[in-house]
């Protein structure tokens, strides 16, 4: 059973008349829960399928308290029709307190009035602390205590009933379709005044919104037609009437009088998905479907799309975005393998491509994120859109906040004067792609957990909220639970990433694939052999870079080899697992004692096993649990050593060391010889 949390200060009355307006909707078909925000612990959790709070300042506050991706609404409540009649009654011009809980719901409440049809009054907000000497009536939604003393004529609306709308947004959000409810919100709206309608001006508001529908339905490239039960016809836009090149007025007109009988037979199909039909020279697309109200048919709507006007949207906009740089390259198709646990990844990816939610790919680097990044955004209805590519950890924090939402002219020096649109813009209507998000610094992570909240950005120097309709693929090859269990992530942007999670499996878990794949990469023209032993090797070498490392051996074998390869003809780094490191060892020892060494390369690795590397000081804190003596001059001599001896990777800044392929074999070399 799905259940509602609703948000109040304390406990009063109003939970009860909240609780009681909610079953007159829902019944007994959803469970009800109140919780009261002063009583709230600090790790107190929600977890209920929607949450309902009373203003957007209570929203803020409740959403700590929320577990994973909970909705969040707020109330827009209203009253019933026959409260106002006596408001009706006061002459116009009259000043009138209107007195709520306080001044911000006093505010709504005000707003609510003025909305429904309440315009021939002097409403004045109620302020705590103030005299209303010369005011003699007072509006208020049960909250009586609060009206100054001196004010005896009190019009009492009762407490706010929950609006249309906002039943509508927890229907929606509750994914809700029983019938029987959509009943009872018809009855219900029959007794409340709606925000959107209004007493006087109902009629007049669905004489504009018929016109409002009526020029949408013919702005509409594509041709509509509506028809009842009996195949009269009730609306037919300009596109349709182009698209079959028809003149006079057909409204009101059967569809038997504009149709030969070959056409008539197929739109008098029950359901049409993608007819293709020929009708004077032109190929039509149609689409049929049912119209249903209260489980009645009253008629039946059609879709046609001209072939050709689709053929020439569907180049233009290849063109555009090929032009921008912003097309995909890879589909599933392109994605080889024969391997089971790779398929079962693919068939995961199709089924995720379909959904618009965040996808959160996973996986060691080089085992191709983007390239399924690619293939998930081309299969999905947003393929014709933009697709929008960026490294977190490629550009310095305030370039990368500037390049992910865009600025205005003139925000910081170098900016173009006529400002820049984001990342997230350029991607409006495809979707965004951040690699290496578990680089992303933490101030960025709240931007960009509020533009994945929102659906909105904000650009540098701006005021302006643009909002967005871009889907998120993130990917990373950090363990970013970790990260979080460490505070080096936010836990709340991880938890709303990892909605659609996929993790690629590394090369050395794709046995079946490492062999056609090298095969695949090698200039066909070559007609290149693998000898046995070959294929043997490359089958228990683990592969740490791998689909990018199997690329560049198979470039290597390509290019140095044109007949059969032996294990010889391999890169040398693929055979140092077989080495023979004294002449190493004997330089280690000569300069700085191989224990020693080899403790730091532990270390290093360890660090590197965590997604990082590490630098001298901490190289320094770390060893000196084992060697009190321990200098950073000596540490500074020891990775010397090591960057010589390509075992170790020395960057400068932040990313510290990192140990090589090279080093790993090295201290497999010593544990197996049993140096010390």
């Amino acid at each position: 059973m799905k259940s509602i949390a609703v948000i109040i200060d304390v406990k009063t009355e109003l939970e009860t008349f909240l609780r009681n307006n909610l079953k007159i909707v829902f019944g007994n078909q959803t469970e009800i829960n109140f919780y009261y925000l002063n009583g709230l612990k600090e790790d107190d959790l929600i977890e209920d399928d929607v949450v309902l709070v009373m203003t957007e300042e209570r929203a803020i506050k409740t959403q700590k308290h929320l577990k994973e991706n909970k909705p969040i609404i707020v109330l827009r409540r209203t009253v019933k029709e026959d409260a106002l009649y006596p408001i009706f009654k006061i002459p116009p011009g009259t000043k009138v307190l209107v007195v709520n809980d306080n001044i911000e719901t006093t505010l709504e409440t005000v707003t609510l009035l003025y909305q429904i049809g309440i315009d021939h009054l002097n409403l004045v907000p109620f302020e705590s602390g103030m005299t209303y000497e010369d005011i003699k009536i007072a509006i208020t939604p049960n909250v009586k205590r609060k009206v100054p003393e001196n004010i005896k004529n009190i019009i009492d609306i009762g407490n706010r009933y929950i609006d249309m709308a906002s039943f509508i947004q927890i229907i929606d959000k509750l994914k809700i379709s029983d019938k029987e409810i959509t009943k009872k919100l018809i009855d219900y709206t029959e007794s409340i005044i709606t925000f959107e309608s209004g007493i006087k001006s109902q009629i007049r508001q669905l004489y504009i919104k018929n016109e409002q529908l009526d020029t949408i339905v013919n702005l509409s490239s594509e041709g509509i037609m509506l028809t009842n039960n009996e195949n009269t016809i009730l609306i037919a836009n300009n596109a349709f009437l182009k698209i079959f090149n028809i003149k006079q007025n057909i409204i009101n007109m059967k569809l038997d009088v504009l149709f030969d009988q070959e056409t008539l037979e197929i739109l008098n199909r029950e359901v049409l998905i993608e007819e293709l039909i020929e009708y004077e020279e032109k190929y039509v697309i149609i689409n049929k479907s049912r119209t249903m109200y209260l489980d009645e048919n009253y008629g039946y709507y059609y879709n046609f799309q001209e072939v050709t006007y689709i053929k020439t949207l569907e180049q233009n906009l290849r063109k555009k975005l090929r032009n921008k740089g912003f097309i995909t390259r890879y589909t599933f198709d392109a994605i080889k393998t024969d391997s089971s646990v790779m398929k079962a990844c693919i068939d995961l990816a199709k089924k995720i491509a379909n959904s618009d939610l965040t996808v959160f790919i996973s996986g060691e680097s080089g085992t191709g994120k983007e390239m399924l990044a690619q293939s998930i955004h081309s299969e999905s209805s947003r393929g014709y859109h933009p697709f929008i590519a960026a490294n977190c950890a490629a550009f310095a924090e305030n370039l990368l906040e500037s390049e992910l939402f865009g600025y205005e002219g003139g925000a910081f020096t170098g900016a173009l004067k006529e400002g820049k649109a984001g990342m997230f813009e350029l991607a409006n209507n495809g979707s965004i792609f951040l690699d290496e998000i578990g680089d992303m610094p933490l101030s960025l992570q709240t931007r960009l957990l509020r533009v994945l909240q929102e659906k909105q950005v904000m650009r540098i120097g701006s005021q302006r909220v643009i909002e967005i309709n871009t889907r998120v693929i993130v990917a990373t090859n950090k363990n970013l639970y970790e990260m979080v269990r460490k505070g080096e992530f936010r836990e709340d942007l991880y938890y709303r990433i990892n909605v659609l999670p996929i993790n690629i499996p590394p090369l050395r878990q794709r046995k079946a694939d490492i062999i056609p794949l090298l095969s695949h990469f090698i200039d066909k023209d070559k007609h290149i052999v693998l000898s046995d032993e070959v294929k043997a090797f490359l089958l228990r070498y683990p592969w740490p870079g791998n689909i990018r490392e199997l690329q560049n051996v198979a470039a290597y074998i390509g290019l140095i080899h044109d007949r059969e390869v032996h294990l010889d003809n391999l890169p040398y780094y693929l055979l140092d697992k077989d080495s023979d490191f004294k002449d190493e060892v004997q330089e280690i020892q000569d300069v700085v004692g191989l224990k020693r060494c080899y403790d730091l390369m532990s270390i290093i690795k360890q660090s590197n096993l965590q997604g990082k590397g590490i630098g001298r000081q901490g190289l320094e804190e770390l060893l000196k649990i084992t060697y009190s003596d321990i200098s950073e001059g000596e540490i500074r001599r020891i990775l010397n050593v090591l960057n010589q001896l390509n075992f170790v990777i020395s960057y400068k800044g932040r990313k510290g060391s990192v140990i090589t392929e090279k080093g790993k074999v090295f201290m497999e070399w010593v544990i197996k010889k049993s140096l010390w």
